[in-house]
């Protein structure tokens, strides 16, 4: 990836941002180009990676195959009780490029900014019924994605929601973009606690008190489409928060999820070490 081509893109984002008093530059640096990646990691019993694939290779830039090939080796997962084969793991990534904010010029950094295993649980049975477009956030034409994560109960029903990240893809002013997650948000709260689950009736889920399933709600304005696998997008991320009440997953970050269908939480292999970690 060329940085005048990173340039480009990111700057377009943040091009029709009004004046604010945190200034052009700071609206500017906000804004990040990523694209979610899915492949294979095979993980041995003790939680070294003895190699890792890449879905559709030829569709990825190779500036991104050669982060994933030199990070991926280097993580560390959970080992396992007993020894066992060494297992293929399903894995989807986010790789983000942002604007460095220690260079004095235009440069940029590049990394997995998070990480999710195991393949996507069946959905089994569900209602989840659509959240209403903020009017205000539907007439300005803001898309956004809101990753919450909701605990189901033996009954199907939702005990407790939560919204763990909003991405936008508009810049305004920093007072703008929080009302605007805000309001994405709540519209997104108010229609998970209408939501219904059917629990699952067999297999190692089945035994559970609870469930926890993480989803992500897309507002897309009439024109604004999602970018084709192995292709940059440009957004704004918002500020990643855990429900008080969720354990711990095997994933790491929220908003590394191909499509737009339920997860299911709370399996897979944990991963260890950091996303940028040496070993």
């Amino acid at each position: 990836m060329k940085t005048v081509a990173a340039l480009a893109l990111i700057a377009a984002l943040a091009a029709p941002a009004p004046a604010a008093a945190q200034g052009r530059a700071e609206v500017r640096k906000q804004a990040e180009m990523s694209m979610v990646v899915t492949g294979t990691v095979r993980v041995a019993a003790d939680g070294r990676v003895e190699g890792v694939s890449v879905d559709r290779e030829a569709e990825v830039p190779k500036d991104v195959l050669g982060l994933i090939g030199g990070a991926v080796p280097r993580w560390r997962f959970e080992p396992l009780a007993a020894a066992a084969p060494a297992a293929d793991v399903a894995m989807t990534l986010r790789v983000a490029v942002r604007r460095d904010p220690q260079a004095q010029q235009d440069a940029y950094i590049m990394r997995i900014v998070s990480a999710s295993f195991g393949e996507p649980e069946p959905p089994y049975g569900r209602s989840t019924p659509p959240p209403i477009y903020p009017t205000r956030a539907a007439m300005q034409g803001v898309p956004a994605t809101v990753y919450v994560v909701a605990r189901f109960g033996r009954d199907g029903k939702v005990q407790a929601s939560f919204v763990e990240q909003v991405n936008l893809y508009r810049v305004g002013t920093q007072a703008q973009m929080d009302w605007f997650r805000t309001s994405f948000a709540e519209a997104t709260l108010a229609a998970v606690r209408r939501w219904s689950f059917v629990p699952p009736n067999q297999g190692e889920q089945a035994a559970r008190e609870g469930w926890l399933v993480r989803v992500p709600v897309a507002f897309m304005p009439p024109g604004h489409h999602g970018k084709a696998y192995g292709h940059w997008d440009v957004y704004v991320p918002g500020p990643r928060q855990r429900a008080p009440w969720a354990r711990q997953t095997a994933d790491a970050g929220v908003d590394a999820m191909a499509g737009s269908g339920p997860r299911l939480l709370g399996g897979g292999r944990r991963l260890l070490s950091g996303l940028d970690d040496n070993g």
